[in-house]
């Protein structure tokens, strides 16, 4: 997930030395499906597979593990090839693109046709404001390569007490995109979890988890006004500046249950 590279650190005080420093890699990962290629990402080079299928799943390539035939996943060329039981349109090849690790996309996917067919999170599953306020805290120190690097954005899936799954990246959007392959590849039902982020919440990552049906979504940091509308529009419970024992809630809030006292 990084090396070592020599550089020269500079401060006012002390002047210039050379210094050895962690940088985290980036890699071109290309999805081809049914031997069509479909689009390379610029990732980190982990958890490739969970990747690919959070990927596919969430541009609409496939609906679910049935869907999918094969998979062969190379980590050293960064390649993944799927095999699919349905053909790929000549529509979701003109979307082949190369999409970067930075925080917008090359091309616009997300548009108004996108949001029409993304039907609201049916959940009445309610999780605790201590429990949440405790697992973000937790997450917050489980990136090891964020502690080394500084380089990574990361995303979490809790049921329960628990995180059960635990992806970063050096792009959000893709560690969100591991995270659902990775519900996808083990079927693990969504509806009584909820994911933490570690960047801002956007329109994206909302339609993301809609898609997918996590209902409940929380971040240490802000969200932006189209998430808000969004997470209402979809029924997502959004949750945002969770820091230490204090938390925003967006939307939907009856499924946070909230206690007041100096053990909360």
């Amino acid at each position: 997930m990084f090396e070592e590279t020599e550089i020269i650190r500079f401060s006012l005080k002390e002047g210039a030395a050379g210094f050895k420093d962690k940088i985290v890699r980036e890699v071109p990962f290309t999805i081809k499906v049914n031997n069509e290629e479909v689009s390379t990402l610029l990732a980190s080079p982990s958890d490739l597979k969970e990747l690919a299928v959070g990927y596919l799943f969430v541009e609409g390539f496939i609906e679910s593990q049935s869907d999918i035939t094969d998979i062969v996943v190379n980590e050293r060329s960064f390649f993944a090839g799927v095999g699919t039981k349905n053909k790929i349109t000549p529509e979701q090849l003109q979307k082949n693109r190369v999409i970067t690790s930075g925080c917008g996309r090359n091309i616009s996917f997300y548009n108004a046709e996108d949001f029409k067919n993304v039907l609201p999170v049916d959940s009445d599953f309610k999780a605790e404001a201590k429990t949440i306020l405790g697992l973000t805290a937790e997450f917050q120190k489980k990136s090891e390569t964020f502690r080394e690097t500084g380089g990574v954005h990361s995303a979490a899936l809790c049921e329960g007490d628990r995180i059960i799954s635990f992806a970063e990246d050096i792009g959000r959007h893709n560690a969100v995109d591991k995270i659902v392959g990775g519900l996808i590849l083990k079927k693990i039902d969504p509806k009584n979890k909820f994911l933490l982020l570690s960047g801002r919440i956007s329109s994206e990552m909302l339609l993301k988890a809609a898609r997918i049906g996590i209902p409940i979504i929380v971040s240490r940091s802000a969200p932006t006004d189209m998430a808000v509308r969004l997470a209402k529009r979809l029924k997502i419970t959004l949750v945002g500046f969770a820091r230490g024992s204090k938390m925003n809630i967006y939307s939907e809030p009856e499924r946070i249950v909230m206690k007041e006292g100096k053990d909360v």
